[in-house]
């Protein structure tokens, strides 16, 4: 009964030896026949966007600092601040009462001048007409005398030293006749009438600047905006370094905001903008990339430091709830695509070389896609390449024991 009982004994323990050797080759078998378990995804098509998002301060486009021209008091202020305004438009005035003083007393000196040089004219066209007309008498007599002299010549009745007195006295005439008349007709150039006419010309321009002076003493708006601030008050004493006024068109508004050395390849001038704020509730308005900064800046924060360039976007709507200094943000559309086939960013493989690709599962293998990545999205990026389509599943996270070939496992299937 003994030896029954450890026969039976022996035979348990090698049938248990069998078992558990089975059981731990078929486990191996299983495995090896399953693969490297794996997660995997989708490959979609899809409308891509890639955008660039930072945030910016709202300017005005338009902005000016008004000042005087001239040296003066304020004698009144014609706008308050928060007043719109346009181009032109009387915002105060300086005193100008000295300076209509002026030209008044200007105005009467010209009269003065110019009367004085008609006076001038006068004598001169009297004294010149005179001997001009004296002349011309002598003249024609001495003509006369040496014409009636050479019929007498003819007649015998004088000496040739009679007919060539007279013809001298005929020529003297006639050259003292063409000096009269010249004198006569160029008298105006005398050296006074000429000093007389500079002085005319001269009060002719001190009167224009005078005018000039007192268009200047009234301050106009130089845009079309609204007073932000008004720096002065009527009574004081302003001159041309004295800002009165500070105005801005709040309707015609920028973003600036600086894109990081990074990210500036991607910015393209005429790129589209959604522009979203904080202080503007869920409003949002659209924009365009209208300058690029040519030359960058380095600001140092703390032990760390960023280079940027400065970037404006326009906005576009010219009735919007931003206001000047308001924060705005911005997101930037670098680039977008129809149809796009695209991947979750964990599905990219690359290797030591910078070498992109990508692993399907082709049946229960790994297949390999060498790609290139095209627009990148936020959550997922673009594939170009071979080989590969809408709906194949993709090996998300591959380390390098993924090889093209090799036996994988979906996680879930």
């Amino acid at each position: 009964m003994f030896k029954v009982r450890k026969k039976f004994i022996w035979l348990f323990v090698v049938a248990g030896i069998f078992f558990v050797l089975f059981s731990s080759f078929k486990m191996m078998k299983t495995k090896k026949s399953v693969g490297i378990f794996v997660k995997t995804a989708r490959i979609e098509k899809q409308d891509i966007k890639s955008n660039i998002f930072t945030s910016g301060r709202v300017v005005s486009k338009k902005e000016r600092e008004v000042t005087p021209d001239l040296t003066g008091r304020i004698v009144k202020i014609f706008v308050h601040e928060g007043d719109k305004v346009a181009k032109g438009q009387l915002l105060a005035k300086l005193d100008s009462k000295e300076l209509e003083y002026d030209l008044k007393d200007e105005e009467i000196n010209l009269e003065i001048l110019k009367e004085k040089l008609e006076q001038l004219k006068r004598k001169d066209k009297v004294e010149f007409r005179t001997s001009y007309k004296n002349a011309e008498i002598d003249y024609k007599e001495a003509l006369e005398d040496y014409e009636n002299k050479k019929e007498l010549y003819k007649e015998g009745a004088i000496s040739e030293d009679d007919l060539d007195t007279a013809k001298k006295s005929m020529e003297k005439a006639y050259n003292d006749y063409l000096l009269a008349k010249k004198n006569y007709e160029n008298s105006e150039d005398e050296l006074e009438i000429k000093i007389q006419e500079k002085q005319i010309k001269a009060s002719k321009l001190k009167i224009e600047k005078i005018k000039s002076d007192i268009e200047k003493t009234k301050i106009l708006s130089p845009i079309d905006g609204t007073i932000t601030s008004i720096e002065v008050s009527e009574l004081s004493v302003v001159g041309p370094s004295t800002v009165l006024f500070n105005i801005k068109d709040i309707r015609d508004l920028e973003v600036v905001t600086n894109i990081s050395e990074y990210d500036i390849s991607k910015i393209k001038l005429g790129q589209s903008v959604k522009i979203t704020g904080e202080g503007i509730g869920d409003k949002e308005y659209k924009g365009v990339v209208k300058y690029i900064s040519p030359d960058a800046e380095t600001v140092t924060n703390g032990q760390s430091t960023e280079t940027t360039i400065e970037v404006k976007i326009d906005i576009k709507d010219k009735n919007t709830e931003f206001r000047p200094n308001f924060t705005a943000n911005v997101e930037i559309n670098t680039a977008s695509k129809e149809n796009a086939l695209v991947v979750p960013y964990e599905a990219i493989y690359t290797d030591k070389d910078g070498k992109k690709s990508i692993f399907t599962v082709d049946g229960n293998k790994a297949k390999k896609h060498e790609i290139k990545t095209g627009i990148e999205g936020d959550m997922v990026v673009e594939v170009i390449g071979d080989g590969f389509k809408e709906g194949d599943l993709v090996i998300l996270n591959p380390t390098e024991r993924i090889k093209d070939g090799i036996e994988v496992s979906v996680r879930g299937m």
